[in-house]
């Protein structure tokens, strides 16, 4: 159930960024064109603490209080952007407090004068300021802040020492803090529950329970992208790469410098082996703690790009190394190339010489062999059609020859001499042509198209009944089986030989294409595929 809640929870921030960004790289892809974006999102902050130091400067006559509320305005505008500016506003509305003699101001901002502090790094200066607050008359609400600020303190600390034994102590006091900062807030309010998920480690790569409730709220940029930073230090690799690249374009959305999206996400690339990239974002990082005046961070930036840069310039040595080695194999192998093409060339000219011969006799042989292919079919064709028409010929006379001869012999001349009257030859051929033109066009499906492309569209031949042909069409089809010879096309036809002629070189002048070439065309009308 928990891995579960943990893949659902995953699944909805990286839908909150981008809904087609689902992998590592499409989010590292989303965070560099967000950094591209960086000056106009600045421009935007820039915009609002603008109005706000014009409303400042409009209250300089005005009285403490619109004074202080113009100042706080303009704090909470720089606290995550500047620190020189944010620590300057800091201490505007501490010596506020003082003037207008409001004692839980002053301890409100020097509270805020202490997260200035620790933001930046300044762990002695943090600790003087909390020092100079009494927590015994601090309400509810401030003692709250006051353990929080004490908790970060500690925490920072205990990270910037980073040994065996400073440090550990320093987390106890962190967590100690932290209990009683718990103690005071709301239940069930976001600060409550980053406060416990801080607290609570999680049950081994899994995140704390307060992680999963938090994401399940509507959370402002910067709340997500603190929630999402948390939920990191649990996953690995792409994961937490995609969970790193998340906070870090909310960072940039909300003109966030103080923030350790970057670092961490930089420290991560850097540890899977992915110098270039971690390089890159180090350098943001970097940009962003120097934008901020962050110490700490610029001194965790630095370290690891001295590392980074020492990765690379190994990275460089052996890419020149391998570069070397490929660029005198490739000169080796160049010469040797060289020298076997030199003989290859001259073997390749006398062979060369040999293929011409042989592909030029394979072409003739192809066309041949087309030839003789389409003969065959055509020859098959129609010896069965004139075999079949003779054989119902001859069945056809022998009923005639048995019919006369019963009535010859009967002595019914008459009778006889009219069953002869109802042989119509003119049928007959009719019903012969139709045959040949159904075969024909079974072997040249696209004849009359073919011819019809040749011709304008007012003397193009259009057959009056489909699967027919005119009688023009079929001169030129007697001619693609290899019938040229106008006596002969005349006398299958029963026409005259004139009359083949005429036809002929009327379709032929009439043509769209030179005359000379137009029966060219005509045998060039391609037999269908069987």
């Amino acid at each position: 159930m928990r891995k579960f809640l943990l893949f659902t929870l995953i699944g909805i921030v990286l839908l909150s960024v981008n809904a087609s960004a689902t992998s590592r790289d499409s989010l590292l892809k989303v965070l560099r064109s967000e950094v591209a974006k960086i000056k106009t999102y600045d421009w935007q902050k820039d915009k609002e603490i603008a109005a706000l130091r014009l409303k400042l400067n409009s209250h300089k006559s005005s009285g403490l209080e619109d004074r202080y509320n113009a100042v706080l305005g303009l704090f909470e505008a720089f606290k995550d952007y500047r620190f020189d500016s944010t620590f300057y506003y800091a201490q505007q509305l501490v010596s506020i407090s003082r003037q207008l003699n409001d004692s839980r101001r002053l301890a409100e901002n020097r509270l805020r004068l202490g997260r200035t502090l620790i933001s930046s790094g300044m762990f002695k200066e943090t600790f003087d300021c909390l020092r100079e607050i009494n927590p015994a008359v601090l309400d509810r609400e401030l003692k709250k802040s006051y353990y929080i600020l004490y908790s970060w303190a500690w925490s920072d600390l205990s990270k910037y020492n980073a040994d065996r034994f400073y440090a550990p102590e320093d987390r106890g006091k962190k967590f100690r803090y932290l209990d009683s900062a718990i103690a005071l807030t709301d239940n069930g309010s976001f600060e409550q529950l980053i406060l416990k998920a801080q607290q609570d480690p999680g049950e081994g790569p899994h995140p704390s329970r307060f992680y999963i409730e938090l994401m399940n709220r509507r959370l402002s940029e910067h709340e997500k992208a603190m929630v999402v930073t948390g939920l990191s230090r649990y996953r690995k690799g792409d994961e937490k790469v995609s969970l790193l690249a998340i906070a870090a374009i909310n960072d940039i959305r909300t003109s966030t410098y103080r923030a350790q999206a970057m670092l961490d996400l930089g420290n991560t690339l850097l540890e899977q082996g992915k110098v270039n990239d971690a390089y890159t974002f180090l350098q943001l990082a970097m940009e962003q703690a120097n934008k901020f005046g962050a110490r700490m961070q610029r001194y965790q930036v630095a370290r690891l790009l001295s590392v980074v840069s020492a990765e690379r310039d190994m990275m460089a040595q052996r890419e020149r190394q391998r570069f070397l080695i490929v660029l005198s194999s490739v000169i080796v192998i160049t010469i040797i190339i060289g020298l076997v093409g030199f003989i290859v060339f001259v073997q390749l000219k006398k062979v060369r010489a040999g293929e011409l011969v042989i592909r030029e006799n394979n072409r003739l042989l192809a066309q041949q062999n087309t030839k003789l292919w389409e003969e065959g079919r055509i020859k098959e064709e129609y010896i069965g059609f004139f075999f079949g028409e003779l054989s119902r010929h001859i069945v056809k006379l022998d009923k005639l020859k048995n019919n006369l001869q019963r009535k010859v012999k009967s002595g019914s001349v008459d009778e006889a001499l009219r069953q002869l009257d109802k042989v119509d030859i003119h049928a007959e051929r009719r019903e012969l042509f139709h045959t040949f033109d159904q075969i024909f066009l079974k072997l040249f499906p696209d004849f009359v198209e073919a011819v019809n492309a040749m011709l304008p569209e007012e003397d193009q031949l259009k057959p009056k009944t489909a699967g027919t042909l005119t009688t023009q069409l079929r001169i030129f089809a007697l001619m693609r089986l290899g019938i040229s010879n106008n006596e002969m096309i005349a006398a299958i036809l029963e026409y005259t030989v004139s009359t083949v002629y005429t036809y002929r070189f009327r379709l032929r002048s009439k043509a769209l294409i030179p005359a000379d070439e137009f029966e060219q065309r005509i045998m060039g009308i391609k037999l269908a595929a069987d």
